[in-house]
């Protein structure tokens, strides 16, 4: 049960209709449904009946309506005794690279703008992160690809490399010196991300570019999370293809080589991504349009 979806609820029984509902929520018609839907289906129970004529709210749905408005009123208490104020909310969905090393710099430099916004940040893959945005549970998601939904909008804030990461070896020092390419590396273990990631994604279309079969790889192991991968990497496991935003930090303390992929690989871009079914609230398109001119003016 997500606060969206019991907002979404009250919403309707105070208002009497899902159209004024989705207007005060900013929200559409279709996704105030869907919250009321997801609801309903969790507990079991009717809470509305919709006929072409009028809304009317079954027992259970007052039952249900005097309870959610109680939650809601102690979470905005909750966040007005924290924060000293009545905060705006955004709630995101952000997948690793994303979470790990773009979010934390964007946060502080909005924060500093806009102090009276609150972020409620969840990290998952990038597949998981655009599945919240499409239930609705998240007004909007970072991600590391652009899977080409439809119903989701796609745009593109920052850019990146990939690259070779290796343990620090005099094998893979002194081929620091030389002129190598991915093929010097196909019999060397490699740790890949399991699916769902973007760098995974992005790894895939670079081996099919490069002319490489994923089954020739001498796998070593598959890993979902990336600093377990980064470790593995520095106590000498394997090889494996980073984003360079991921790796730029062990790098400079020496406890990894990073190589440069060819010229087959390219730049992955990460993404902004939000439903065409969500009329975005004034607060979070502040901070859409940060998050693009931040990395247009780095």
């Amino acid at each position: 049960m997500e606060f969206k979806q019991l907002e979404a609820f009250v919403a309707v029984v105070d208002y009497g209709s899902f159209s004024e509902a989705a207007r005060r929520l900013y929200l559409t018609q279709p996704t105030i449904s869907a919250h009321i839907r997801s609801l309903e289906e969790e507990l079991h129970v009717k809470l509305i009946i919709r006929t072409t004529k009028k809304t009317e709210i079954t027992a259970k749905g007052y039952q249900l309506y005097d309870s959610a408005v109680r939650i809601l009123d102690i979470r905005n208490n909750l966040m007005e005794n924290f924060t000293g104020s009545r905060k705006q909310i955004i709630d995101l969905a952000a997948s690793t690279i994303p979470s790990s090393y773009l979010l934390p710099e964007l946060l502080a430099g909005f924060g500093r703008q806009y102090p009276d916004v609150y972020f409620h940040s969840r990290q998952t893959d990038s597949a998981g992160a655009i599945n919240q945005v499409l239930d609705g549970s998240v007004d909007l998601a970072l991600v590391g690809q652009n899977t080409g939904d439809n119903s989701c909008v796609f745009l593109p804030f920052c850019r990146d490399d990939l690259v070779l990461a290796t343990p620090v070896n005099d094998h893979y020092l002194q081929m620091q010196n030389s002129q190598v390419t991915f093929q010097d590396f196909l019999n060397d273990p490699i740790i890949i991300r399991e699916k769902g990631s973007g760098t995974k994604k992005e790894m895939d279309i670079f081996l099919e570019k490069a002319g490489v079969e994923p089954s020739s790889l001498n796998v070593i192991a598959r890993m979902n999370d990336l600093e377990s991968i980064k470790q593995s990497i520095v106590n000498g496991l394997g090889i494996s293809i980073l984003s360079a935003r991921s790796a730029t930090d062990l790098a400079k303390t020496k406890q990894i080589l990073l190589f440069p992929l060819e010229e087959s690989a390219h730049k992955r871009s990460f993404y902004i991504v939000y439903s065409k079914n969500r009329i975005l609230k004034a607060h979070v398109r502040q901070f859409v349009n940060y998050v693009k001119k931040y990395y247009q003016d780095s």
